[in-house]
């Protein structure tokens, strides 16, 4: 295949729907999962991990919410969302079954979190269950699916083989990581939809920015974002000192501030302004705390 043409391959609306780049602001949860685990983890199987979560597993439960979504505004990582066409059902679901061999790779636990978390997005937006459409399911697949399951991905990425998910599970580090990390990522769900609210409420989706307005919703979201950056911070202040907690804390300070300024003009703009308020928010956060985390893996 030529330059040409592979570039052609990666402009497919297929491959644009599985919103890779977005997908990427997903992996503090993982690293976060790796950096507090008790393993000496290998690098390679770390990588192996990460691209099987974020590019297979990710990338294919996106397309999928994109095909029963049928998005016409904006979404996470698209303004401007490609049609959806009946192909896109089975290149959602291929997608995820090819990263199984890696998933597997990493480790046996690790493939059940992957598995798990294929299920859990497959409730999410299938209208079977549509979880999504319901507040309180919806957060609880989000922040204890992809959050608490997710950093548990990271944590048994880093044991590899060794994993062993009973005691993992047993052990308080496993339970904090996943608590923690389901806790930042409500603040972070709540900001992808609160410029969604027309096209939610339109499609019958009763997520918590329709249900409470985007105002609320953005600032009630604030207050386990909050809780969880306090646990997170506190954490690393406890076991490497508070020379690396502060530059975290100023991170999730801009963002606390940031999300409330945004909340007192959020639906008196346009949707595109509302639109770069939140990948702004997701942006910085995602790629200024996966770095924090890949500095304290490398030299903490």
């Amino acid at each position: 295949m030529n330059a040409s043409s592979s570039a052609s391959a990666l402009r497919h609306r297929w491959v644009r729907h599985l919103r890779l780049g977005f997908n990427v602001l997903l992996s503090p949860i993982y690293l976060w999962g790796v950096w507090l685990a008790p393993y000496e983890p290998e690098p390679w199987r770390l990588a192996v991990g990460w691209l099987a979560l974020h590019v297979f597993l990710y990338g294919g439960t996106t397309a999928l919410n994109s095909y029963f979504d049928r998005d016409e505004g904006p979404i996470g990582g698209m303004r401007f969302p490609e049609p959806v066409d009946r192909g896109l059902l089975g290149w959602s679901v291929a997608v995820q079954v090819a990263g199984l061999p890696l998933a597997w790779i990493v480790g046996p636990a690790f493939l059940g979190a992957y598995v798990l978390l294929g299920l859990l997005a497959a409730a999410y937006s299938l209208p079977a269950t549509r979880w999504k459409g319901r507040p309180r399911a919806a957060l609880l697949v989000v922040a204890l699916g992809q959050g608490g399951v997710g950093s548990l991905a990271g944590y048994w990425a880093a044991a590899g083989p060794a994993a062993r998910p009973l005691t993992d599970l047993a052990a308080p580090g496993a339970w904090w990581a996943a608590a923690v990390a389901a806790l930042v990522l409500i603040g972070q769900y709540v900001a992808s939809q609160a410029y969604q609210v027309d096209e939610d409420r339109r499609r019958g989706d009763l997520t918590l920015p329709v249900l409470l307005g985007p105002r609320r919703a953005l600032r009630l979201a604030l207050l386990p974002a909050t809780a969880g950056a306090v646990a997170l911070f506190g954490t690393v202040a406890w076991q490497v000192g508070w020379a690396w907690a502060l530059p975290g804390v100023g991170l999730g300070a801009w963002l606390a501030l940031r999300q409330l300024g945004w909340s007192a003009t959020v639906g008196r703009r346009d949707l595109d302004a509302d639109y770069g308020e939140a990948m702004a928010l997701l942006r910085v956060g995602g790629l200024g705390l996966s770095a924090y985390l890949l500095a304290l893996m490398l030299f903490s």
